[in-house]
Order: C-alpha cells, then structure tokens, then sequence
C-alpha cells in the first residue's frame, strides 16, 4: 500500500529531507542484500556436492585412462608404471596418478623418494600439479599414500575435491593415468567413474580371471542400473600371458561370460608376456621398460601404448607411427 502526503506534510522540508534519507537507506539496503547475495552465490558455487557427478570442465581436455584389476597381484601397479614410459617414448606426455589410496608403491618400482605424497593434495596444502615428480622414463608421478588409514578410507566430499583436481593436469599433459586399488571399494568405483576408459589387467590364473569378471560385471550392472551412471569404456589387458595364444584364450574366457551374462563386448587392447627380466627389473627398483628395453615384455608393452594412442586418439608433440595391434570387437 503506497503511503499518502498531505500537501501540508509536503511542502514540510522536515519531511522531505527525511524521506530522501528513507529513500537512500532502502537503496543502501538494496546494494548491500544484493552483494550479500552474490557472495552466497559464489560461495554455493565453490561448495563441491558428494552427489553432483558433474566435473568442471576443464580448459583442455585430454585422455584420462584408469588401470584396474579385481585382485591384487597381478601386476597392476608394474603395468602402469612401463605403460606410462611406453607412452613417453611415444612422445605423449604421461602422468601417473598413484591412487591405490594407502598402499602405494609405483614409487618404489621407480626407486623414487618423494617428500609429498597424494595425501597432501586432500587438504588445501598442494595441487595435484605441485605434487608430481619426474620419473625414470620420461614420464611424471603423482606419488601415493602410503600406511595412512584415513586416506584410504576418503568419505564422499573428500573423494570429490580429489577428483575435481584431476582438471589441473589436462593443461601441460597429453594423457593422464590412474593406477587404482585392487578390488572393487568406493575409492576404486570413483576413479574409474572419471577415466575415459579403464584398462582392466588379468593373468591367466582362474582367481585373477574370476575376480576381473566380478570388477567388470559390478561396472556394467551400475551402468544398468542407473543410465545416468559415467562408466568408461573397458578393455582388458593379459599380463603374464605365456604366448599370445595364451592370451587370446584368457580373452576368450572373460568376453564370453561378460557376453552371455552382461551383453557386453569386452575388448582386449593388448597382453604382455611372462617374462624373467620383469622380475629381475621389480628386485632393483627399475622398470623393465628401462631395465631390459629389448625384453618381450617391454616389445609388447611398446605395442599396447601404440595400440592406446590409435584407439583413444592421444595426440602429442610429435606424430607418432607404431605398429598397431589392437584386438577390438
């Protein structure tokens, strides 16, 4: 209801300085409710929701490739350590993200020391970009935790401002790996909900075959489940395969069941064969890609990352020509 002036009241210069004065404090009001509401906009903004499966895009948007198993060793961390080399000496700038969340070790396969690790990035202390290291091979490490419980057992909104970081490599990277834990945890689930693609490493052991059908068939029943789901798309590696024979029928095996049971087409990007050298190259704290270069594991881990360029398309700073062998479906 708008308030009535006798014209006694104004022609009253008492009252008209008092309503000028009411009409500035309501403007001032005004401005200052609507700053207030910028900053509670911007603060909203900042806030990181554990259910928002939304990321900030980034500037640049590179590759990121997640590496699982169902079961620990098989040689999960070893592969993403040579992979990551074999991908550098394919001119692709790769960075490793150890994210076996408290029992990290692609630092020790590396004979590295570092004097931060992922645990850092948690707080507010460091970005994920001031934690990495050179590492042998020409690529960079983000060095893990390491006997911290608590890292290993991140809640919901931690995981998150974790993940939300992973934006601060796609600038001066061409392709970001993760190594994950073993099995099939939340920390596990989420790493690979923000990959790309997921490469899923099995050994020729029944357990090994087993335990990564269980990882693949928790991936795509999610994905099922709920449409809105951000599943990568998997492949499988064979590692310690004895030929390539061998390899196919470990292939065969999990993509049949994952076939008939999931409908499913699980494809298998590579294999790497049982070799000495690797072993060797684990006891002095090397990569064998480093170790022994001319080793069949190393050959055929040359040919897995060519088969990774082809396949995701990762562009570098040189143009690289290898040797494909990619064994989709």
């Amino acid at each position: 209801m708008s308030q009535v002036v006798s014209a006694q009241d104004s022609n009253n210069p008492t009252h008209q300085n008092t309503g000028s004065e009411d009409q500035a404090s309501r403007l001032r009001d005004l401005v200052s409710s609507l700053e207030q509401s910028d900053q509670q906009q911007s603060q909203n903004q900042n806030q990181i929701d554990p259910n928002d499966r939304r990321f900030t895009p980034p500037a640049r948007r590179i590759p990121v490739v997640a590496i699982a198993s169902g079961k620990g060793g098989v040689g999960k961390t070893t592969t993403s350590v040579n992979l990551s080399i074999a991908l550098a000496k394919h001119n692709r700038r790769a960075i490793l993200l150890d994210a076996d969340l408290g029992l990290a070790n692609a630092d020790v396969l590396c004979g590295l020391m570092p004097k931060a690790r992922l645990e850092s990035a948690v707080g507010e202390d460091f970005s994920l970009e001031d934690l990495a290291i050179d590492a042998p091979g020409g690529f960079r490490l983000i060095p893990g935790s390491v006997g911290i419980g608590r890292v290993g057992e991140l809640d919901d909104a931690e995981r998150r401002v974790l993940l939300n970081r992973l934006n601060d490599l796609h600038e001066s990277n061409d392709v970001i790996m993760i190594d994950t834990s073993a099995g099939l945890g939340p920390s596990v689930t989420a790493f690979i909900d923000a990959a790309d693609a997921c490469l899923i490493v099995a050994t020729p052991e029944p357990t090994s075959i087993a335990d990564a059908y269980a990882l693949i068939k928790v991936l795509v029943t999610r994905q099922h489940e709920d449409p809105d789901a951000r599943v990568p798309t998997l492949a499988l590696i064979v590692n310690q395969a004895v030929n390539e024979k061998e390899a196919n029928t470990v292939h065969a095996r999990i993509s049949g069941v994952c076939d008939r049971f999931l409908g499913y087409g699980l494809p298998m990007i590579g294999y790497v064969r049982k070799d000495k050298k690797v072993v060797k190259a684990i006891k002095a704290r090397t990569p064998y890609m480093i170790e022994s270069p001319k080793s069949s594991a190393s050959r055929d881990m040359a040919e897995l990352a060519a088969s990774l360029i082809d396949w995701l398309g990762i562009e570098g700073r040189a143009t690289a020509a290898p040797k494909r062998r990619f064994f989709g479906r």
